[in-house]
């Protein structure tokens, strides 16, 4: 018996991606850094609070000092935010 020549197997290409084009400003990038710090303790502390007033009667007793921090830090960390924030919706806008 003779063999049948094997058919290359067709390899199925997959759609070229376009590169990202997301950049920072320098603008954006020391915002980003001076509030990524700010952000990440705010995010730590409310899980503190979280975590402490469900496992302790203590501190779900006390917990208006606690919960006064957390608000004085939500002040930088949405004023942080909306200012990362302000750039991306002009850039969208732009592009239309």
């Amino acid at each position: 018996m003779a063999e049948e020549p094997e058919e290359p197997k067709k390899e199925l290409e997959e759609p070229k991606k376009e590169p990202s084009k997301t950049t920072l400003t320098g603008k954006e990038l020391i915002i980003l850094i001076i509030f990524a710090p700010v952000v990440f303790t705010w995010l730590f502390l409310a899980a503190r609070i979280v975590m402490s007033a469900t496992t302790s009667q203590n501190v779900l007793e006390n917990i208006e000092p606690l919960l006064t921090a957390l608000a004085i830090l939500t002040v930088p960390v949405s004023l942080g935010l909306s200012k990362l924030f302000e750039g991306v919706g002009d850039k969208e806008d732009k592009d239309k």
